[in-house]
């Protein structure tokens, strides 16, 4: 294996709302910390500047190295198209490396780029979007020696494990998160 490697995931996510329409969507979709604790589990969202999430990921073992990264994410809503976006502006690697391995945590170089758009579904009965993250690093040389079948696997259960956790939070946190939205727009209009 060389030094520099890269993985990554992309999914499409399509979620029905109830009672929703699209421009109840586009409503919800306007309020960029309602749709942050819908996509994450709010136990791992933190608000250190407007608009700008910091989503904690789980532990995540790679052979010698423990990662418990964070990813800052800008969340916004396009005025001109009305598409929700995010994408990652900043990421705290956590590194934890093991004892017998003697290395500091900024020369693996790892980053991790997150990017993703939502938007009201053709139906307006819920929402439809893409997500993906892109992570890459530098490997230091003792992991370098693994096979390459080995490390491929590692990868596609790094990747599998994170995109299930966030299409699972997001699924269930968008339609709390929508619910609540709805309840709050009927109590104001009464």
């Amino acid at each position: 294996l060389r030094g520099k490697v890269s993985f990554g995931s992309s999914s499409f996510i399509r979620t029905a709302l109830d009672g929703a329409d699209k421009d109840s969507i586009q409503r919800w979709l306007a309020d960029d910390r309602s749709i942050a604790m819908s996509i994450w589990d709010p136990k791992l969202v933190s608000n250190p500047l407007p608009k700008v999430y910091r989503l904690k990921l789980m532990t995540l073992m790679f052979v010698t190295i423990q990662l418990a990264p964070s990813v800052d994410v800008k969340m916004y809503t396009d005025d001109k198209t009305g598409v929700f976006k995010l994408e990652s502006v900043a990421f705290e690697p956590g590194i934890q490396l093991l004892p017998g391995i003697k290395m500091s945590a900024e020369s693996l170089g790892i980053v991790i780029d997150v990017v993703g758009e939502l938007y009201p579904s053709r139906d307006g009965k819920g929402v439809d979007g893409k997500i993906g993250f892109v992570t890459s690093g530098d490997l230091p040389p003792p992991m370098r020696m693994l096979p390459e079948q080995a490390f491929k696997s590692s990868m596609s259960t790094i990747n599998s494990t994170i995109m299930k956790f966030a299409q699972e939070s997001f699924q269930k946190g968008a339609r709390e998160k929508f619910r609540e939205f709805k309840r709050k727009e009927s109590i104001s209009a009464t």
